[in-house]
């Protein structure tokens, strides 16, 4: 089994020196995206993935950098004349701001989209490659993060934005790759968890106490021109750590 995670969008808020949230999780053949920030269709049709080939789209929650995406990739994958499902899943509100989109635009997909609401921690999705259970995280409004089985080989985490918190350790424990925010470092603390968010040394410990193989670092701030920053306030907890750049490839 063929298993690969495009980090196509490693930054926060603003595309100023990275890209918007887009992670694109391969196996085999078959292509999930999780998070949809602006450009995310873009980077991944450079990478050689096509969006036609997307067979579900996870995100966590609804603020702009992490969905704002979606709408151009629907019309995209209308245009190249896209006929199987594809299934969204996502916080409820989503679906209403989709139902407006389509009722006043003058492009409707042609293919048919399922909606899942995301509600309660539960498994919320499953097919022949992939078993994804859905948790509540911290982020000051209702966000959540996704934890894939694959093939019952390898487990992938990912938190989308959070505060540091215990459900993210229990979520994460013994996963093969967990892919935890970082926007800033630990000198910004208290900055970092009034807006919702962990610095990297957060993710380093949550690593270390749910014994994660590798943890990769995502959500950096623009105001970090050096990644060794953040590499080595987490390093000090989690020795395994990557911070992602956009455009890195991670075979599991």
């Amino acid at each position: 089994m063929n298993i690969r995670v495009y980090m196509l969008g490693t930054g926060a808020a603003v595309p100023l020196s990275r890209g918007l949230p887009c992670n694109v999780l391969r196996v085999d053949n078959q292509i999930y995206v999780f998070d949809v920030g602006e450009g995310c269709q873009e980077r991944m049709l450079s990478s050689g993935l096509g969006i036609v080939k997307v067979k579900a789209i996870f995100i966590t929650h609804l603020h702009g950098d992490h969905y704002l995406g979606l709408f151009g990739m629907l019309q995209s994958m209308h245009m190249l004349d896209r006929k199987s499902e594809l299934e969204i899943i996502a916080p409820s509100s989503l679906n209403t701001i989709l139902e407006t989109i389509f009722k006043y635009s003058t492009t409707k997909p042609r293919f048919p989209i399922t909606f899942t609401e995301v509600t309660r921690e539960t498994t919320i999705y499953s097919d022949n490659k992939i078993n994804v259970d859905v948790f509540p995280v911290n982020h000051g409004i209702e966000s959540w993060g996704y934890r894939i089985n694959v093939g019952g080989r390898k487990t992938i985490v990912y938190t989308g934005d959070t505060r540091p918190i215990d459900n993210v350790v229990e979520y994460s424990r013994s996963a093969d790759l967990l892919i935890h925010e970082a926007t800033f470092t630990s000198d910004r603390s208290e900055e970092a968890f009034m807006q919702g968010h962990s610095t990297a040394a957060d993710a380093g410990k949550i690593a270390a106490k749910a014994k994660v193989k590798r943890l990769v670092l995502t959500h950096i701030s623009a105001r970090y021109s050096n990644e060794q920053l953040l590499f080595y306030d987490a390093y000090r907890f989690h020795k395994n750590v990557v911070v992602a750049n956009d455009y890195m490839v991670l075979i599991i």
